[in-house]
């Protein structure tokens, strides 16, 4: 037989095709199952990421202007970044002396985000520290 001619041997059978086929197609499926978990995922991180970012932003509101009085508590509402919430996050703020010093307050900022864990920042404000007789 010459070269480059095309013989009865040549090529792929039906039964090699379809198995082939089959390979792949259960690769593909296996392979289409992570995507609803990656995007769980990615949700979850994204909604934490938000969440941090505005307890962040009034954790630092409250840290640079005089702060609120131990005993102090507040909801979102009270946030002074309370517009920029999207809708299902909720915040929550509380004061409290911090018993190491005298004139501290201690400030706990909890964001929840629709989906996930409650995201809680704490800081110590010494705003009134110089108030204290």
């Amino acid at each position: 037989m010459r070269r480059g001619a095309i013989s009865s041997d040549d090529g792929f059978t039906f039964v090699e095709v379809l198995i082939a086929t089959v390979i792949l197609a259960g690769a593909f499926v296996a392979l289409t199952s992570v995507f609803p978990i990656a995007a769980l995922a990615h949700r979850g991180a994204l909604e934490k990421e938000i969440a941090a970012s505005l307890a962040q932003h009034e954790i630092e509101h409250l840290l640079t202007n005089p702060g609120p009085f131990p005993g102090t508590t507040g909801v979102t509402a009270d946030f002074v970044n309370a517009a920029e919430f999207p809708p299902g996050y909720t915040g929550t703020f509380a004061a409290s002396d911090y018993l190491a010093g005298p004139g501290l307050t201690q400030l706990v900022v909890r964001v929840t985000p629709p989906h996930g864990p409650v995201v809680q920042l704490t800081a110590i404000d010494t705003t009134f520290q110089n108030l204290v007789p």
